[in-house]
């Protein structure tokens, strides 16, 4: 008898210890806000092989310090947290819960990482793991693009400004191409030399504007990625870009060694297709396409804003079927490797919010004020009534005129 209890009282004690254990572990919620690098959550597109982790922890008073955090990092969320194929850190003693740097397995181009964090709070009490966190990579390398530059000839007589820098017509650039069968993933790789917007089947690509942004174009170009898997279907689609000047070839600029040699702006895009049957196909911008600068944008400027024309308008022209017989074959380079093409650093410009006017003023006839209430950085969206072949003029400033119009001799011969 004696035996039979001693066995009886140790397991009893045994699943109480662990009972208390779970019962600690409940108590210490998971890190919460996991993010990569400079703040980036479940990014796409991400340019950093060599990553750094950060977390928060979780907002409950007797979590009141770090003591000890455990990472985990895989290539399937499936094997998470236990059996990490990429990186597992181990225990380590420490109250870093930010910028903690990648140890693990050197990652790739498109490859998909999947991540998770636990810690020890004050007391040495185990957190539970956190969600999975995640992040895919960007094309890193020039090596892994297959598609060429494009852009249209150059103009006979191209504009000029008043001080003899050329003035780039916006292109209208597009090729059509075939969906075999349903989608799995699509993934458009994309940048330019200069500034461009993307359309599949007639609508935007993402929220992006001035995309790529500004760069040192001599050294470096920041490339984009959008997942467009919900844009494409299944037959044909078309794929349309909108390639302006920008900072690359404009008259913005004070250091001329910060230019690529060329003037002319240029597109370069891959879309990279994975079918739910497993096979890949890519959408490449190459001799393949069209373009045209006979759209209704008949100008567009960092320092001289954008003319554009109703009359020009092409509504179907980034769809399929539409009629592209008199558009120009475009020029088409392979990218030499001379400079870098990287995945961009940081989030590209968005709209943040609509700001509405608090006052409305008419100066002079014909001319009206639209107070915004602050300086801003932003476009217009007007609804006003306007007859066929009428010109309208906007101007912005910083500040008023004593008579209430437009305080513009600071922008001197910018005409925006």
């Amino acid at each position: 008898m004696k035996k039979y209890f001693a066995i009886f009282t140790w397991a009893t004690m045994f699943a109480t210890f662990f009972t208390s254990c779970a019962s600690n572990n409940a108590d210490v919620s998971s890190p919460k806000e996991l993010v990569v690098s400079e703040g980036f959550e479940n990014p796409i597109g991400f340019y950093d092989a060599q990553p750094t982790f950060s977390w928060k922890l979780p907002a409950k008073e007797q979590v009141k310090a770090q003591t000890a955090y455990r990472i985990a990092v895989a290539s399937s969320p499936d094997v998470l947290p236990l059996k990490a194929d990429l990186w597992e850190s181990g225990k380590i003693t420490s109250d870093q819960s930010v910028w903690v740097v990648y140890q693990g397995k050197p990652l790739e181009s498109r490859q998909k990482v999947y991540w998770q964090v636990m810690f020890w709070d004050q007391e040495g009490n185990p957190s539970v793991w956190s969600e999975t966190a995640h992040f895919e990579m960007g094309l890193l390398n020039n090596s892994d693009w297959q598609a060429q530059w494009i852009n249209l000839e150059a103009e006979q007589n191209p504009d000029k400004d008043k001080l003899g820098t050329l003035m780039f017509k916006p292109e209208y650039l597009r090729k059509e191409f075939n969906v075999s069968s349903d989608v799995k993933q699509a993934r458009l790789y994309i940048t330019s030399k200069g500034v461009f917007e993307a359309q599949l089947n007639g609508e935007k690509v993402g929220q992006d504007v001035m995309t790529p942004g500004f760069t040192p174009y001599a050294k470096r170009i920041e490339t984009l990625t959008y997942d467009v898997t919900d844009q494409l279907k299944t037959g044909e689609n078309a794929f349309g870009i909108i390639l302006g000047e920008g900072w690359y070839s404009g008259r913005l600029g004070w250091n001329e060694s910060m230019w690529a040699p060329k003037p002319f702006p240029q597109a370069i895009a891959q879309l990279e297709i994975i079918y739910n049957n497993g096979e890949k196909e890519t959408i490449l911008t190459g001799s393949d396409w069209k373009g045209s600068r006979m759209g209704p944008i008949r100008y567009s400027g960092i320092y001289d804003g954008e003319i554009y024309d109703a009359n020009m308008e092409m509504p179907e022209w980034s769809k399929v079927n539409y009629d592209d017989e008199t558009w120009a074959n475009v020029v088409a380079l392979p990218d030499d490797g001379t400079i870098q093409l990287a995945p961009k650093r940081h989030s590209a410009s968005t709209t943040q919010e609509q700001l509405s006017v608090i006052a409305l003023t008419e100066p002079a006839t014909g001319a009206f004020v639209f107070d915004m209430g602050q300086n801003m950085v932003g476009v217009p969206k007007l609804q006003i009534p306007v007859k066929k072949n009428q010109k309208v003029t906007i101007r912005y400033a910083e500040m008023l005129q004593k008579d209430g119009s437009l305080y513009t001799e600071s922008y001197r011969s910018a005409k925006s």
